[in-house]
């Protein structure tokens, strides 16, 4: 019974939502300073860094766009 309440609770103010968002939000503020740092540090060819943290940033930019399109969606029913 508590956890249905404590669910309920968490579900009307879409507190798991924002949640997503916060830690989706501080992944690409970490990848983005990796990022930099490798690029800074790199001892590659400016094309290679760049191959390599598209390839990094690629599929992560991908889990972002549907977490915020699920966000809004969630938002606005």
């Amino acid at each position: 019974m508590r956890f249905s309440q404590a669910w309920d609770f968490i579900d009307k103010r879409d507190i798991d939502k924002h949640t997503v968002s916060i830690v989706i939000m501080y992944g690409t503020y970490e990848l983005t300073r990796w990022a930099m740092r490798f690029a800074e540090h790199g001892d590659r060819p400016g094309i290679e860094v760049a191959a390599i943290i598209g390839a990094v940033f690629g599929p992560y930019m991908l889990l972002q766009g549907a977490a915020i399109k699920w966000y809004f969606e969630a938002r606005s029913a």
